[in-house]
């Protein structure tokens, strides 16, 4: 995965666990037009960084 759209996943999952944003707000926000896609992607990269552990 390319750096800017890491760093937009990393700031997404910072808002997921620091405000009360909705989950559609997050994904706009982050610079997603679709929510469904952001939360594909969020769920890969995160599968992703578990399966490293």
């Amino acid at each position: 995965m390319g750096y800017l759209f890491s760093h937009r996943l990393k700031v997404a999952c910072d808002l997921l666990t620091h405000t009360g944003m909705k989950l559609d707000e997050i994904a706009r926000a982050t610079g997603f037009e679709y929510v469904t896609y952001f939360i594909n992607q969020f769920t890969v990269k995160k599968r992703h960084i578990t399966d490293k552990v």
